[in-house]
């Protein structure tokens, strides 16, 4: 196994162990054995087990943005308001991936509170999710599409909706569907920017069928049970 090969199995296996078992539940012993690799290695790539936490949600995080790019790339989706309703997508849980995402980043917004450490991953984390909305909409200032706004105001309340939103969907809150979330967002967003109309959304990716005797996007889209991945775009000056 290659020193970057073994890097990113590491950071996967954390990855799926934190997001089902939560922080203090995996040991390291668990998440070498998940990798198929020694405790050694694990403590070589990763001092502390805070280490761990956050860069494999920085890992997580940049594989997205590099299918979402291609993704963009490929379908062309460069206008403003395109860009916006594919960042809407990109911050709620649409599949398995994401969900598990997002119960690490639970984790590590819990422990940011006591770390300065934590506290500074949590903050260089977000500042990744809000650069493509803010650049976003000064695109958009300038093509007109939208109007009356600060680019970083837009991005600050994008995120807290967006993060508020993904917390009822992966908490199963049985009054709120990943449509209906999608859509709240998307009027909000579009009223904030001074969009006129409606975001020009893609059409949601199939969403698995919750197991009997379960219900919700969280367990439909469980870590144990892979869908599709998908993601939007980010804007063109960095996703």
């Amino acid at each position: 196994m290659s020193a970057s090969g073994g890097r990113e199995r590491i950071l996967r296996a954390a990855l799926e162990l934190i997001a089902r078992d939560g922080f203090d539940g995996v040991r390291i012993a668990d998440i070498a054995r998940r990798a198929e690799a020694s405790t050694a290695l694990v403590h070589y790539h990763f001092a502390t087990r805070a280490q761990l936490l956050t860069a494999s949600l920085a890992h997580s995080l940049g594989a997205a943005e590099a299918r979402l790019e291609r993704r963009t790339s490929g379908e062309h989706r460069s206008a403003p308001p395109e860009r916006l309703a594919d960042l809407i997508d990109f911050g709620l849980p649409l599949t398995s991936d994401d969900v598990m995402e997002w119960r690490l980043w639970s984790e590590l917004e819990m422990r940011a509170a006591g770390s300065p450490e934590l506290a500074r991953s949590l903050a260089a984390l977000n500042d990744r999710l809000m650069q493509p909305l803010a650049a976003t909409v000064a695109a958009g200032l300038e093509t007109g599409d939208f109007r009356d706004c600060h680019p970083d105001d837009i991005a600050t309340v994008a995120l807290a909706l967006l993060t508020g939103l993904a917390t009822r969907l992966i908490a199963r809150d049985r009054t709120l569907t990943l449509a209906d979330a999608r859509r709240l967002a998307g009027r909000q967003l579009a009223l904030a920017v001074g969009y006129r109309g409606e975001l020009p959304f893609q059409p949601l990716p199939p969403q698995p069928e919750p197991a009997p005797g379960t219900e919700g996007p969280a367990e439909a889209a469980s870590p144990d049970r892979p869908s599709p991945r998908r993601r939007a775009p980010r804007a063109g000056s960095r996703p």
